[in-house]
């Protein structure tokens, strides 16, 4: 009697990873279902948690750039113009969102994650190669004022350009402080504020570690924009602890539980992170990676290690601080000495992969922030990519730039 022939392309298929499994990519019948019953709930709020937390500012140095860019970080604000808060409608409360408070039992982390997975899926996987690749961000930030016992908040924002040279002799640029303000976030702000005397020179609330910062009122006209070499000879990016190649980027693994594996080797390494813990610093290096000159898979690969963390949540359909429509992630909230507790959120783009926005939302006030008038739904800080794409001319620098 013959025997039978084995099957080879189900021997394939049940050798396949889960998250490769075509019932759970873009574009499935069962993706489709999945993301039409994630987008059809509110999701629940996220648990506290009394872990300190802090934002990191993507693509920077070390030695070179500030690695964090929240009021949180003493030193950071004043000189480059901070990357959070929002002179948008979110930020200034007047519609800010982080989330419906009450829960729908189909927004679960095993949906989340399988949401995550569908964008993972539709990274483009078309060319990923020039001499620059190029961002430019819209980014803003909201600080809680005290000035002589006179509480208000702020708001500071910038739009920030940024051109990776992965060519040998190019150079890596920074240009920080376009179409730079710095205003009262209400007209209940700018009221307290010329109570106050309309001071220039402002101090911000204690921070977590105790420290003041600095901050100058920009109420007329613009500050002029900087520009940054931010390369050291072919160094061009921070990851974790260290900065870069562009050969180091390129060398990345395009599989999550590769990449996940460096990212937490990176972490230990990086002295359990002085920021964030680990399931916050391993949600932020990912999500740098995304907006970083590396290979398609290794974005797709990014996502996945995302979907992986614990606690994850998709939000459903959201709208981004420029107005875009995506469908949003969040992590637990923590604290955040400055404001209270928030939480992190990724808004994604789930037609194309892309990364729309990085921001924190206020979750529960602290007395000050309270006072100031944030409540809980503010977008305290985000970071909107407004584009990001390799080219080969070099970015035209401001005339005007310091």
């Amino acid at each position: 009697m013959a025997r039978k022939r084995p099957d080879v392309m189900k021997t394939l298929a049940d050798a396949r990873p889960r998250e490769l499994d075509p019932d759970h990519l873009a574009g499935s019948e069962r993706a489709r279902h999945d993301l039409i019953a994630i987008l059809a709930g509110a999701a629940p709020e996220a648990p506290g948690a009394s872990r300190s937390a802090r934002s990191v500012r993507p693509f920077t140095w070390r030695w070179a750039l500030p690695v964090a860019a929240t009021a949180a970080v003493a030193g950071v604000l004043v000189a480059t113009l901070p990357q959070d808060g929002s002179d948008t409608r979110d930020a200034h409360g007047s519609g800010a969102t982080g989330g419906p408070t009450t829960g729908s039992p189909r927004h679960t982390a095993e949906n989340g994650r399988v949401a995550l997975l569908n964008v993972a899926a539709r990274v483009d996987g078309a060319a990923d190669e020039g001499t620059y690749w190029q961002t430019a961000t819209r980014s803003a930030w909201v600080g809680v004022v005290d000035h002589s016992g006179s509480l208000f908040a702020v708001v500071s924002s910038e739009t920030q350009r940024w051109s990776f040279g992965v060519r040998p002799g190019t150079r890596s640029l920074w240009v920080s402080g376009i179409d730079a303000t710095t205003r009262p976030r209400t007209e209940r702000d700018k009221a307290r504020w010329r109570a106050a005397g309309s001071p220039e020179e402002l101090t911000l609330a204690d921070s977590g570690k105790g420290g003041r910062l600095g901050l100058r009122m920009e109420m007329g006209g613009r500050k002029r924009p900087t520009v940054d070499r931010i390369n050291s000879g072919d160094r061009i990016a921070a990851l974790g602890p260290h900065n870069v190649t562009y050969a180091d980027l390129r060398k990345l693994p395009g599989d999550s539980a590769r990449l996940e594996k460096v990212l937490a080797d990176l972490y230990e390494e990086d002295g359990g992170s002085e920021i964030r813990g680990r399931t916050e610093w391993m949600w932020r290096q990912a999500a740098n990676l995304i907006n970083l000159p590396v290979r398609a898979e290794v974005r797709a690969a990014a996502y996945r290690v995302i979907a992986g963390l614990p606690g994850i949540r998709s939000l459903g359909e959201v709208t981004d601080p420029l107005g875009r429509k995506g469908v949003g992630f969040a992590l637990p909230a923590t604290d955040r000495p400055d404001y209270g507790t928030a939480r992190s959120e990724l808004i994604v783009d789930p037609a194309t992969g892309a990364l729309l926005s990085d921001r924190e939302v206020l979750t529960e006030p602290n007395a000050k922030a309270a006072e100031a008038g944030l409540t809980a739904g503010t977008v305290v800080n985000y970071t909107a990519t407004v584009t990001s794409e390799w080219t080969d001319r070099q970015l035209e620098t401001p005339e005007q730039s310091e």
